[in-house]
C-alpha cells in the first residue's frame, strides 16, 4: 500500500496512528508531501490534492480519513479497534473528532487564504473551542485497556488543537482528566512515531 500524507495533517495522522496500532506501518511506503504545493504525484491519484490518500494493493484509491480508517478496520481486523459490541459509539466518537478536524481546519484555511475578521471567521473560532470541549466530554478516560479507534480519534484532534492553536484553545483545565488520558496516550509508539515536527 501507499499512503500519500504529510507530517503536520491531523486527518493523515489518524490514518497513520491507525496503521501503526494495526502494526502495518512497515507494510506501506510513505510518500510525503505538501498537499498546499499541489504536487503532481498527489493530483495524479486524487484530483482533489487532499490527504490522506491511500492506494490499495488491488490499486484502489480511498481518500477521506473516515473512509480509510474504516477500510484498514475491515481488511486487516487485527486488532480490532471497533469492538463488535461498541460499533455505534466508536463511530459517533470518531464522527465527534473528525468533525473538530473540520472546524480547526476551517479556522486554518480562513486565516490563510481569507479575512479573520468575518463573521463567518469567528463562527468558525466558536465553533472549534465547542468542538473541542464535546470530544473531550466523550473520553473516558478511566477505562482500561487499549484505546479504540474512537479513542484514537479524539486524541488527535485534541493534540493537533494543542499544536496549532496553543495559544487561544483552552480546554484543559476543564478537563484536567482526559488532560492524563492524553499525556498516556501520547507515550503510545502510535503516536510516538507521528508526532507532527515543532517546526
Amino acid at each position: 500500500m501507499e499512503l500519500y500524507t504529510s507530517p503536520t495533517s491531523p486527518y493523515a495522522r489518524l490514518v497513520r496512528v491507525t496503521l501503526a496500532e494495526k502494526q502495518l506501518d512497515e507494510r506501506v511506503t510513505y510518500r510525503f508531501v505538501d498537499p498546499w504545493a499541489s504536487p503532481p504525484e498527489l493530483m495524479a491519484v486524487n484530483p482533489t490534492c487532499r490527504v490522506p490518500t491511500l492506494v490499495t494493493t488491488s490499486g484502489h484509491v480511498l481518500t477521506e480519513a473516515s473512509v480509510i480508517v474504516l477500510f484498514v478496520e475491515r481488511r486487516y481486523p487485527e486488532p480490532r479497534l471497533i469492538p463488535r459490541d461498541a460499533v455505534e459509539p466508536v463511530h459517533a466518537r470518531l464522527g465527534q473528532a473528525l468533525g473538530c478536524l473540520d472546524c480547526g481546519a476551517g479556522v486554518i484555511g480562513e486565516r490563510r487564504y481569507g479575512d479573520p475578521g468575518t463573521a463567518l471567521a469567528r463562527r468558525r473560532a466558536d465553533a472549534l473551542q465547542r468542538a473541542v470541549e464535546g470530544v473531550a466530554a466523550t473520553v473516558e478516560s478511566e477505562r482500561s485497556g487499549d484505546p479504540d479507534l474512537g479513542d484514537l480519534a479524539a486524541a488527535v484532534a485534541l493534540d493537533w488543537v494543542a499544536f496549532r492553536f496553543a495559544e487561544e484553545v483552552h480546554w484543559q483545565a476543564r478537563f484536567p482528566a482526559v488532560q492524563a488520558w492524553l499525556e498516556r496516550i501520547r507515550e503510545r509508539r502510535s503516536f510516538s512515531v507521528t508526532t507532527p515536527p515543532t517546526t
